[in-house]
């Protein structure tokens, strides 16, 4: 079972012109109407001198974009549960429209399981050489006390 799909989108090297507040929320609001997003609220908020943010709630998802001038970064993310909406290809026209030179996509699939071994872990617990280094600096620590015999 699938309840939505989030892409996730990191651009780089972004055309400067794109990057101004005004025109990319104004754009974001064209590109999810087209995409049948449902905007509820738009909210823009100044982190600092090179950087803001662009938090959009949409009806069953939502569309965020981080801006960094400095480094003509951006980050951005369009989730929907909605079966009519297409975050894939709004994230994809507002790529188009930053025209970066390099840009990295992730698909996810929210809600989908897949096997049960898929839900497993794919990182090992690194506490057992932690404690296997701690007992092996007790022993080198009692050797290194031992008194030497003549």
């Amino acid at each position: 079972m699938k309840t939505g799909l989030l892409v996730a989108a990191d651009l780089y090297g972004c055309a400067e012109d794109s990057l101004a507040q005004e025109a990319l929320t104004h754009i974001l609001e064209e590109r999810a109407k087209e995409n049948h997003m449902q905007v509820q609220s738009i909210r823009t908020e100044q982190e600092n001198e090179t950087e803001y943010g662009i938090y959009s709630i949409c009806k069953a998802g939502h569309i965020i974009l981080h801006v960094n001038y400095e480094k003509g970064f951006v980050a951005i993310d369009g989730f929907s549960c909605n079966e009519e909406a297409d975050p894939e290809k709004m994230v994809r026209e507002l790529c188009s429209f930053l025209a970066p030179d390099k840009m990295k996509l992730t698909y996810v699939d929210r809600g989908d399981f897949g096997k049960k071994a898929d839900m497993k872990p794919r990182h090992r617990n690194k506490s057992r050489k932690i404690t296997q280094m701690r007992n092996m600096t007790k022993r080198f620590g009692k050797l290194l006390m031992k008194p030497k015999s003549l």
